[in-house]
C-alpha cells in the first residue's frame, strides 16, 4: 500500500509538500513524474510502502516502454500472479511486482482492464496516446482517493491533506455539517470540506485534455449473481466457505511479515481458521476493563480471544484500551490521519493496535465487512422487529413503544439492549425513514438539536433508501453500503497508513459482495433473528460454540463509560468554543450533555462527533 498524488493545471502546485504530507502511507520510496501536456501542468506522485517485490524494479511512477503511459497505484492486485500466468501469458517483465502486471494489462485491455482486477487499489494513469487521465478507485472502496476541481485544475490524492498542500484553501462545508453529525461521517461521497470530494468506489474519473472536462463512470455495481441465487442452503454453505478461503488465501500474498485483528469474535475468527498453524502470524486484540465493561453493557473481546488463542496455539499480543487512552493527543492524532473527518471510538483501538503491530507486521487481515455483507448488526434485527410487531394491532403495539422510549439506557442491567429498544420506541413514527435511523450510531433526534436550524436534507437522505413498495432490507444494504461501511473502510485505513501498516479485508473482496448480494435475507439474517446465520452454520463446525454464539462485544473505545464522567469530559471538549459558530446551539449542545449524563439517552457518540469536530476545525480550517 502507498499514497499517491497528482494534478493537472495551469500553474505549477507545491509537488513536494504534497507528497511529504503523506510519508505515512510510503516510508520506503518516492517516486515523481513531471511534464506538460496540452498546454497544461501534469504531475504524478509517489510514496511506496513495500509489500510485493521490495526491489527498485517495483518503484512508481512506472512508465511504458515508448514512455507515452505513465502509471501510479495505492493497493494491491491479489491475482496479479493468476493475470501474469493467464491474460499476459508471453509478455516480457522486468519485475515481479503487481504494478507492472496493471501496466501491462492496461497497454492490452485499455480502460477495460479494471474487469479483470481483484483487489483493492486507487490508480491514476496518464496516457498520453490519447491525452486523457484516468482515476480509478476499487469497486468497494477499500482505498481512499479525493480529488479538488475547477476551470483550471485538477487535483487528487490519496487523503485530503495532500490536496490542501497543493495550495488549496481549506473551507468549511457548511451544507454536509449536520449529516456529520447526525451519521459520524459525511456520507456518500461528499467531505466537511468545501468542493473536495471523495471519488466513488466503483468509479473512475476521466480527465479529457482536449475538452479539459471531467467524466465519471461507474464499472462495477454488486448485482444478484445466478450462479448463487440458486443455490439451496447447504450448497450457498460449501459456496460461501471456498470463497473466503481463497480470499484469505490470496491476500496473505505479501512479501512482508502478516498479521490479522483478532477479537475472538465470529468475522475474525474465520480469518484465523485459515491460518491456524502459521506461527508466523501475529493475531493483535483490545482489551476493555471490567469497570468500562460495566458502564457499558458489554462484553470483553480479549476473554474469548485469549481463550481461543490458547486451544489452538496462536500467536496472541493483547493491548489494553480505555481509561486514560482516551486523552486529546490521541484525539487529535486521529483527527490528523484522518482530515476527512469521522468520529468513531475504533479509530483510537486501530490507531494503537497497529502502532504496536508495526514493529513485527506490515500487513494486518481484519473482518471488516462480514456485517454489513450478512446482517450482522442489531439495526437489523430491530427492523426485522419492527416489521414484526407493525403487522400487530396498535392498541397492542403503542403502549409497548412507549414503554421502550421512557427506557433509562444508562442504569441497571442490559444496558445495550435497552439502547437498541429505546431506538424502536422513538423512531417508530417516523415513516420509512427510521429504517436507516435504527443504524445511525447513537440517537438520531438528539443530533438534531445541537444546530440551530433543522437540516432539511437529513430525512430525505434517508427516506431515498426507503421507497415504499421496496423491501427495507434492500434499501438497508444501500443505506450501510454509501454510509456506514465507508465510514469503517475509512478509519481502517488511516490509523493502520498512520503506522505504515496495510490493512486488507478478506470479506469484501468482490466475489463474497456478489455472493451476499444474491443470496436471500433468511440465509443472513433468519426469521428469528440469528445474525450472520449462513457464517455461523458454515463455521460451527469448525469454530468452537463460544464463538459462534458469543454475543457481539463492539470494537471501539468505551465512550459510555469514559464520556460520563463530568472531569474527563471538560478536559476534552470546550462548549465555549462553539460560541464562535452562528450555527451551533448551545442550549441543544448542553442538553445533550445533561441527558447523557444522567442516562436518559446514549449521546456518547455524537459527543464524541462534537470533541473531534473541534479538533478538526482547530487543526484544518481555523
Amino acid at each position: 500500500m502507498c499514497g499517491i498524488v497528482g494534478y493537472i493545471s495551469n500553474k505549477d502546485r507545491d509537488s513536494k509538500k504534497m507528497l511529504e504530507v503523506l510519508h505515512h502511507r510510503g516510508p520506503d520510496s518516492e517516486g515523481v513524474f513531471d511534464s506538460e501536456l496540452a498546454n497544461k501542468k501534469v504531475f504524478l506522485g509517489h510514496k511506496r510502502l513495500s509489500i510485493i517485490d521490495l526491489s527498485e524494479g517495483g518503484n512508481q511512477p512506472m512508465l511504458s516502454e515508448d514512455q507515452q503511459i505513465v502509471l501510479t497505484f495505492n493497493g494491491e492486485i491479489y491475482n496479479f500472479l493468476e493475470l501474469k500466468n493467464t491474460v499476459l501469458k508471453g509478455h516480457g517483465f522486468k519485475s515481479n511486482s503487481d504494478t507492472e502486471v496493471l501496466l501491462k494489462l492496461y497497454e492490452l485491455k485499455g480502460i477495460d482492464f479494471l474487469e479483470e482486477l481483484n483487489g483493492d487499489f486507487a490508480i491514476s494513469i496518464l496516457d498520453k496516446n490519447i491525452q486523457k487521465m484516468f482515476v480509478i478507485r476499487d469497486r468497494v472502496g477499500v482505498k481512499p482517493l479525493y480529488y479538488f476541481s475547477n476551470s483550471q485544475d485538477f487535483i487528487y490524492g490519496s487523503e485530503i491533506k495532500s490536496i490542501l498542500s497543493a495550495g488549496i484553501k481549506a473551507e468549511l462545508n457548511k451544507k454536509c455539517l449536520q449529516q456529520y453529525f447526525t451519521f459520524k461521517y459525511v456520507p456518500e461521497n461528499n467531505t466537511l470540506f468545501k468542493d473536495i470530494y471523495r471519488v466513488p468506489a466503483a468509479h473512475y474519473l476521466t480527465y479529457d485534455f482536449a475538452t479539459e472536462s471531467i467524466s465519471k463512470t461507474k464499472y462495477w455495481e454488486a448485482k444478484s449473481n445466478a450462479n448463487y441465487s440458486s443455490l439451496n442452503y447447504s450448497e450457498a454453505k460449501e459456496a460461501i466457505y471456498e470463497l473466503i478461503e481463497d480470499a484469505c488465501r490470496i491476500r496473505l500474498i505479501s512479501d512482508v511479515p502478516v498479521g490479522t485483528f483478532f477479537s475472538g469474535g465470529l468475522d475474525s475468527s474465520i480469518i484465523a481458521h485459515f491460518v491456524k498453524g502459521n506461527k508466523n502470524i501475529i493475531h493483535y486484540c483490545a482489551g476493555k476493563n471490567e469497570k468500562d465493561l460495566k458502564k457499558e453493557g458489554t462484553t470483553s473481546d480479549s476473554f474469548y480471544a485469549k481463550k481461543l488463542a490458547e486451544e489452538w496455539g496462536m500467536n496472541l499480543e493483547l493491548l489494553e484500551i480505555g481509561g486514560k487512552k482516551l486523552s486529546q493527543e490521541l484525539i487529535r492524532k486521529t483527527v490528523e490521519f484522518s482530515d476527512d473527518i469521522i468520529a468513531d471510538g475504533s479509530q483510537i483501538p486501530s490507531y494503537l493496535i497497529t502502532q504496536k503491530a508495526a514493529k513485527k507486521s506490515t500487513v494486518i487481515l481484519s473482518g471488516m465487512g462480514a456485517d454489513e455483507l450478512f446482517l450482522g448488526y442489531a439495526g437489523h434485527q430491530l427492523l426485522l422487529l419492527d416489521k414484526g410487531l407493525n403487522s400487530l394491532p396498535k392498541r397492542i403495539t403503542k403502549p409497548l413503544f412507549k414503554g421502550f422510549a421512557s427506557l433509562n439506557v444508562g442504569s441497571g442491567s442490559f444496558k445495550a439492549y435497552k439502547r437498541y429498544l429505546q431506538k424502536l420506541g422513538n423512531y417508530n413514527s417516523y415513516g420509512n425513514e427510521r429504517f436507516g435511523m435504527y443504524n445511525v450510531v447513537g440517537d438520531f433526534e438528539s443530533s438534531t438539536i445541537i444546530l440551530k436550524e433543522k437540516s432539511k436534507t437529513i430525512i430525505p437522505i434517508l427516506g431515498s433508501y426507503f421507497p415504499e413498495g421496496e423491501d427495507a432490507f434492500d434499501g438497508l444494504k444501500k443505506f450501510e453500503w454509501n454510509n456506514f461501511l465507508i465510514k469503517n473502510l475509512h478509519y481502517t485505513d488511516r490509523m493502520s497508513m498512520a503506522n505504515s501498516v496495510e490493512n486488507r479485508v478478506p470479506f469484501l473482496d468482490h466475489r463474497i459482495v456478489e455472493f451476499a448480494s444474491s443470496i436471500q435475507r433468511s440465509y443472513k439474517l433468519s426469521n428469528t433473528g440469528k445474525t450472520k446465520r449462513i457464517l455461523k452454520d458454515t463455521f460451527s463446525s469448525h469454530l468452537p460454540n463460544y464463538v459462534t454464539n458469543r454475543r457481539k462485544a463492539g470494537f471501539g473505545m468505551p465512550l459510555r463509560s469514559l464520556l460520563s464522567e463530568r472531569q474527563h469530559l471538560s478536559k476534552l471538549l470546550d462548549v465555549d468554543f462553539f460560541n464562535n459558530f452562528e450555527d451551533f446551539s448551545i442550549e441543544g449542545i448542553e442538553l445533550t450533555i445533561d441527558q447523557h449524563m444522567k442516562g436518559i439517552k446514549d449521546n456518547s457518540a455524537l459527543i464524541y462527533a462534537l470533541i473531534t469536530f473541534q479538533e478538526w476545525y482547530k487543526m484544518y480550517i481555523n
